[in-house]
């Protein structure tokens, strides 16, 4: 999550949704007081990270201030695939990581021992591992910190209504910067990508990167799990 205090504005970064890329892009505004990184937030009394949901800001302070928000988006099939990569990343890496405390890096690797466990089950295959991913990992925010593999919806409506600003899309990521920056009043920043490659999509495939890979039990499963996603967002099922 980005906090702009100079130009009042906050913006959230649901996971796998270039928001390294919109950190970086977006850095020199960037006052905001929490880490990106896990730690304890006295507010909500829990361990979080950067990508802390609507909901979760409106405990917050600065939810108060009546900034601009503002949120992007991918749709469902990218943004899953795109997370079953993350996870085997995360786990190799963030062991190495420095934590603010013992307890809070045990926590996390207990996080990863489970992720690390279900990749197992699944030989690491993403049609094995989606198929047999609980539901409650994907609606209930709180479960697992280290799989924020939510409805993006999490961090733009609010009982079904969009409570947001700005909605953009990973997409159109480049246009929609430009429009967020025009909302916002400051200069484009310039372009700095966290992941070039992850901006990349099959040909044919309605523009999405990864659907080529899913079997279509798969491609199912993640139409029933992200159906608010797909018909709030407009995204088309495959």
């Amino acid at each position: 999550m980005i906090i702009s205090h100079s130009y009042r504005f906050v913006i959230f970064s649901p996971w796998k949704t270039a928001s390294s890329t919109l950190g970086l892009r977006f850095h020199s505004y960037d006052e905001s007081p929490y880490s990106r990184f896990f730690h304890f937030n006295a507010h909500l009394t829990r361990v979080v990270h950067q990508h802390l949901t609507l909901a979760d800001f409106r405990l917050l302070p600065e939810s108060r201030l009546g900034y601009t928000t503002a949120s992007f988006v991918r749709n469902p099939y990218d943004r899953a695939y795109s997370g079953f990569i993350q996870l085997q990343r995360d786990i190799a890496e963030q062991p190495k990581e420095a934590y603010p405390s013992k307890w809070i890096k045990e926590l996390v690797a207990a996080q990863l021992a489970e992720n690390a466990r279900r990749l197992i089950a699944a030989a690491y295959d993403f049609n094995q591992w989606i198929l047999a991913l609980p539901e409650y990992e994907i609606y209930e925010a709180g479960c697992n910190t280290s799989m924020p593999l939510h409805p993006a919806s999490y961090w733009t409506h609010s009982g079904g209504q969009q409570s947001v600003d700005f909605v953009g899309r990973v997409e159109s990521f480049e246009e929609d910067v430009k429009r967020l920056c025009t909302l916002i009043g400051i200069p484009l920043p310039a372009k700095e990508n966290a992941n070039v490659t992850d901006a990349l999509r099959d040909p044919g495939m309605l523009s999405y990167r990864y659907v080529s890979r899913m079997s279509r039990v798969a491609i199912d499963r993640i139409n029933r799990l992200f159906a608010d996603d797909f018909a709030t967002f407009g995204y088309e099922q495959v």
